[in-house]
C-alpha cells in the first residue's frame, strides 16, 4: 500500500516537473513568475502564481520558483528600482527615494510610483528571464535518438583532432540546427558531395550507417580540409582544396551546399545549382541552405550577422542572397521536385532549406 502510494507520488511529481518544458512554455512560466514576484501583492504571490499557472497551463514549479526573485536580499533593490522607474514613467524624471516619504504628505504619490514602476520592472525583468529560460531549455533539450546517435558518431570522428578544432565542431553541432534537420532526412545512397565542406561535419553525418560510402568534398580553407582528412581518415573520402565553381562533380546521389552560395555572384549561384542538378543520379538529392530574406527583423539580424562574418573573414566580396523565388525557379527549370523549409537557428538567424530531388524520368543516362 505504502509502496503503491510512493509510486503514484513520484509519477505525479515527474509529470508536474516536466509539464510544458518546451522553450515557449518555460519562457512563459518564468515571465509570469518574475512578474508576480515583483509587483507588490505581498501575501498573495504564491496563490496568484499557482492559480495563473493552472489557468494558462504552465509549468507550476517553474512559475512558483521564479517568484522567489523577491527575496530578502533583492527586495530592497526591487522596491527602490520600482519607485524610481515609476517616477520616470509618471513625471518624466527620476526622484531620490527616501523611506521617510512613505509616511509623509506624498505617500500616495510614492505608492503610485511604486505600483506603476513595479509593473514596468516586472515586464522588463520577466522578459529578460523568459529569454534566458527559452535559450537554456532549447540548448539542454535532449536530442531525438536519431540525431543523438549521429552526433555521437561525428564526435567520435573528431575525437583525435586538436582541441581548438574539436571545440569548434562541437559548438557547431550544438548551435546549428542544420544537423538536426539533416538527421531527419533520407540522405540517399551512393556518392555524397559537399561543396564548401569545411571540416567535413555534414559529410560524416552522410556516412552514418554506411562507412563505405564515398564522400567527396572541397573547400578553399586548406586548414579545414587538413582537419577533415584527419578526422574522416577511416572513411572513404576524397577531400580537396578547390573552388566550388570549377570543382569536377562526379555522378552523385547527394549534393550538399551549406552557407556557400552567398559568396558567389547571382549568375554563378544559379549556374552552380544547374550544374549540381545535372550531376545527380536518378532520385539524387540536392540540399542547400540560404538566408531567408522574408522574415522581417530576423532577416535583418541574419543579413547583418553575415556582413560581419564576411568583414571579419576578409572575404573580399559582399554577401549576396537571392530571393527564394529565384532559387526555386532555377530548380523548377531543371525539373527538380522541390521542398522549401524555413527555419530559425538556435542563434537568431533565419534560413531556408531547399531539398530538391531528381525524378527518374529526368535522370541522365
Amino acid at each position: 500500500m505504502i509502496r503503491n502510494f510512493q509510486t503514484r507520488v513520484r509519477h505525479f511529481a515527474t509529470i508536474l516537473l516536466k509539464e510544458r518544458l518546451d522553450p515557449g512554455g518555460a519562457a512563459a512560466a518564468v515571465f509570469l513568475g518574475i512578474f508576480i514576484g515583483i509587483v507588490p501583492i505581498y501575501g498573495f504571490q504564491l496563490l496568484a502564481a499557482v492559480g495563473l499557472a493552472f489557468v494558462f497551463r504552465l509549468n507550476k514549479p517553474l512559475t512558483v520558483a521564479s517568484t522567489f526573485i523577491n527575496n530578502p536580499l533583492l527586495q530592497p533593490l526591487i522596491v527602490v528600482s520600482s519607485v524610481e522607474l515609476g517616477y520616470l514613467l509618471c513625471n518624466g524624471s527620476f526622484r531620490p527615494f527616501h523611506l521617510s516619504a512613505l509616511s509623509g504628505t506624498h505617500v500616495k504619490q510614492e505608492i503610485l510610483a511604486w505600483v506603476v514602476g513595479s509593473v514596468a520592472l516586472g515586464v522588463l525583468a520577466g522578459g529578460v528571464g523568459a529569454a534566458i529560460a527559452a535559450v537554456v531549455v532549447r540548448l539542454s533539450k535532449p536530442a531525438n535518438p536519431a540525431l543523438r546517435d549521429r552526433i555521437r558518431f561525428v564526435k567520435q570522428m573528431f575525437a583525435g583532432c586538436a582541441s581548438a578544432d574539436r571545440r569548434f565542431v562541437q559548438s557547431k553541432l550544438r548551435l546549428d540546427r542544420i544537423f538536426e534537420l539533416l538527421a531527419a532526412e533520407d540522405l540517399g545512397s551512393g556518392t555524397a558531395v559537399d561543396l564548401g565542406c569545411g571540416y567535413g561535419v555534414a559529410l560524416s553525418l552522410a556516412a552514418f550507417g554506411d562507412r563505405s560510402r564515398r564522400l567527396v568534398g572541397c573547400d578553399l580553407d586548406a586548414h579545414r580540409i587538413a582537419v577533415a582528412r584527419e578526422a574522416l581518415s577511416a572513411l572513404n573520402t576524397d577531400l580537396r582544396v578547390a573552388d566550388v565553381r570549377v570543382f569536377d562533380l562526379p555522378p552523385t546521389g547527394l549534393i550538399l551546399i551549406l552557407d556557400v552560395l552567398q559568396y558567389l555572384p547571382a549568375h554563378e549561384q544559379l549556374a552552380l545549382l544547374k550544374r549540381c542538378c545535372s550531376a545527380l543520379t536518378p532520385q539524387g538529392i540536392l540540399i542547400f541552405r540560404v538566408h531567408d530574406r522574408e522574415r522581417g527583423l530576423w532577416s535583418t539580424i541574419t543579413m547583418a550577422f553575415d556582413w560581419l562574418i564576411f568583414a571579419c573573414g576578409r572575404a573580399g566580396v559582399q554577401p549576396l542572397t537571392l530571393p527564394a523565388a529565384e532559387y526555386l525557379g532555377a530548380l523548377n527549370s531543371a525539373r527538380m521536385q522541390v521542398e522549401e523549409r524555413r527555419f530559425r537557428n538556435r542563434l537568431p538567424l533565419a534560413h531556408i532549406l531547399f531539398i530538391a530531388k531528381k525524378p527518374l524520368a529526368e535522370a541522365a543516362p
